[in-house]
């Protein structure tokens, strides 16, 4: 149960949203914007930093439903790598350049102060942009704020069979349709 009254009995950030439908448009819009417009890195690379930044804070909700949406964009053995990633913490089967931007999000999620040049420096050498290296460290930031919104006001998980979908909800219909 909700450490307060949500208007509707839902898992996760859903109640949340509908608490403060105008806070909720602004949120979503930030997921949309972060997750699926137009990027250098793919929607699944994305998803897949928001559900790893979501895993490190121990926030399940949003762990388990960005990496069903990760899931339905990556497909095979990037999904494996995925899971492999959530269930061990071995980033070896992503390629160098997304193990660089998976190592710069532990080290941001960590600390507010915990990236340092190297984690930078090791992202570049492995081919990321510019564009790569902030957009990890605004989904990290975003997500820490996010999964704070799901775990501080005690919202409740789903039910296992109810993340896939929703993952192929995200993916097909985004975030700024499901307010």
């Amino acid at each position: 149960m909700a450490h307060i009254a949500l208007p509707i009995d839902v898992s996760g950030i859903r109640g949340p949203l509908a608490y403060r439908p105008d806070a909720a448009k602004h949120l979503l819009g930030l997921a949309e914007t972060i997750l699926r417009q137009p990027a250098s890195l793919e929607p699944g690379d994305r998803e897949t930093i928001a559900a790893w930044t979501s895993y490190l804070n121990g926030c399940a909700f949003c762990m388990k439903s960005h990496a069903a949406a990760a899931r339905a964009w990556l497909g095979g053995e990037r999904s494996a790598a995925l899971d492999r990633l959530l269930a061990t913490e071995d980033a070896s089967s992503f390629t160098p350049k997304m193990q660089a931007l998976l190592a710069l999000s532990r080290a941001l999620q960590g600390c507010v102060l915990g990236v340092k040049p190297e984690h930078v420096e090791r992202a570049r050498a492995a081919g990321a942009s510019d564009q790569d290296i902030h957009d990890t460290v605004l989904i990290t930031a975003a997500f820490c704020m996010y999964n704070r919104y799901v775990e501080g006001l005690g919202t409740r998980e789903a039910a296992d069979h109810e993340y896939e979908p929703m993952g192929q909800r995200l993916r097909d219909q985004g975030y700024a349709a499901n307010d």
